[in-house]
């Protein structure tokens, strides 16, 4: 039946399964099917170009279904809608390279067989998700798809990632894909077929059985940080208009004085209209926020040695105590990459224009005996950055953001899933105000025990627990990337000298 189909509908049906897998449409079980069809096409087709621009144009359709919340973003900004669309569809096609990079790989592995290419296959997706968040380090990428992230809603499932990172998840689904594919092309009788998928089955099973396990096994808090989170539903794209300024400080006041009682009141990212270097914000800030909570932690953009997107811890004084720098900025929203060579044709989207990253070894912030890591947005999004400051003694996280450029789109939804998993890494629990939501608290489990909806204004008072809990992943579970790359590299090495 599949030998009827063309071959180059397949990549188009995997990019279809992966966006209904995602959230707005969170159909996640089709994620466990989501790479089968590309899979057969690549082991159906007769030339490494042939693997590399299917992946390509599924990769691309793909990311064009998941960031289609790009183009209203940047129509609501001002931009024309013509550059919107093609800024959108650029951006796709760039990302879709990781796609073509993991057909190519996909072609050649099949002179390794077709019993051993669903190993192998996986082995190189867990790498090639490990690798843009690597590559988003040293250059310029957008890791904001894991295929992991399609299972946010299965608890069970989604504790692997306290071992592997959400990585092993996604290896474990693409082997599932690959083993399928491969039943296509070995030969022999339905029922001996069924036998050879029984490892996909058997994985999957383990992985359920370990996951009901530990959250079984999850225990007792120690302790609890009541906290308040304020989330102000303020349109972003008035943010910094001046004659709104009065109004803007009137609801964020408004806001604090209901968070009497939390032991840390929290802001979202950048919610003060004006900088914090600047005396009179400064004193206004003192004035709405000391009364209130024991400490509050906020958001705002300062010029201390330069531009940063910043937190600031104040204590009940309303005296700064400690402040962090965003380490991970947003690459043409926050900074222009290549400067010397972009900056005469592209200008920040950000309307404040450039920022500089904070330093990558920044100290955890204390308070009343807590580690608070501190994470500003976008930085959401990094495994690594979690499992540093964990660590480093972090006893939960706390992440401000603001996703409120996105209007009412899906891009708020998939942000909030990437908590999920920072959480269920390190087994903290992870505190996150944004300024239009999603804001909540979720525990070191991945279960979300309070959150609030997209574009409400409220404050949401709720207790993040600590647990005496210290995850695989954070102390040992790169080493999983190490032995990937050992078998990946080994198996280029003997393609390349066959």
């Amino acid at each position: 039946m599949l030998k009827k189909i063309p071959l180059i509908i397949l990549p188009v049906l995997t990019s279809v399964l992966l966006v209904l897998a995602y959230p707005k449409f969170d159909l996640g079980w089709l994620g466990w099917a989501g790479l089968g069809p590309l899979c057969y096409y690549l082991l159906a087709v007769k030339s490494p170009r042939a693997a590399a621009l299917g992946g390509l144009a599924g990769g691309w359709l793909f990311y064009a279904g998941i960031l289609y919340w790009i183009y209203p973003t940047m129509r609501a900004g001002g931009v024309g809608a013509g550059v919107s669309a093609l800024g959108l569809l650029l951006l796709s096609l760039v990302l879709a390279l990781e796609f073509a990079l993991i057909s190519v790989y996909g072609y050649f592995l099949r002179r390794a067989g077709f019993k051993v290419w669903p190993y192998l296959f996986a082995l190189g997706w867990f790498l090639l998700e490990y690798g843009k968040v690597w590559l988003s380090f040293k250059a310029v990428w957008f890791p904001w798809f894991m295929l992991g992230y399609t299972q946010w809603q299965c608890l069970p499932l989604i504790q692997a990632a306290s071992v592997t990172g959400v990585y092993g998840l996604g290896a474990a689904m693409a082997f599932g894909c690959a083993l399928g594919a491969s039943l296509f092309f070995l030969p022999g009788p339905a029922w001996k077929k069924a036998l050879r998928f029984s490892p996909a089955l058997l994985l999957l099973g383990g992985l359920w059985i370990f996951g009901r396990a530990e959250l079984a096994g999850s225990g007792t808090p120690v302790r609890h940080l009541d906290v308040a989170l304020l989330q102000p539903s303020i349109d972003q794209y008035a943010k910094w208009d001046a004659t709104r300024e009065g109004e803007i400080k009137q609801v964020m006041a408004g806001l604090a004085a209901r968070s009497a009682g939390a032991e840390l009141a929290v802001w979202p990212e950048n919610a003060l209209p004006c900088w914090l270097d600047e005396a009179a914000c400064y004193d206004w800030l003192r004035g709405a926020a000391a009364p209130r909570a024991g400490a509050s932690l906020v958001g705002s953009v300062s010029k201390g040695d330069g531009s940063h997107v910043s937190a600031f811890l104040l204590d009940g004084a309303g005296t700064i105590t400690a402040s962090y720098d965003k380490r991970q900025l947003v690459p043409f929203g926050e900074y222009v990459p290549l400067r010397s060579f972009l900056g005469r044709y592209i200008k920040p989207v950000a309307e404040l224009g450039e920022f500089l990253p904070g330093s990558a070894r920044q100290g955890l912030l204390q308070l009343r005996g807590f580690k608070l890591g501190v994470s500003i947005c976008y930085e959401a999004i990094f495994p690594t950055l979690f499992a540093r400051d964990a660590a480093a003694g972090a006893d939960l996280f706390v992440n401000l953001t603001n996703d409120g450029w996105y209007l009412d789109t899906a891009a708020p939804r998939q942000h909030f899933i990437a908590s999920i998993f920072r959480a269920v890494e390190t087994r903290r629990s992870v505190v996150r105000a944004a300024n239009n939501g999603i804001s909540g608290v979720i525990d070191p489990w991945g279960r979300v025990l309070a959150r609030t909806a997209l574009n409400e204004r409220l404050v949401l008072e709720a207790a993040a627990p600590v647990y005496p809990v210290n995850s695989f992943f954070v102390v040992y579970g790169h080493w999983f990337a190490m032995a990937a790359l050992m078998v990946v590299a080994a198996f280029l090495i003997a393609v390349i000298f066959a």
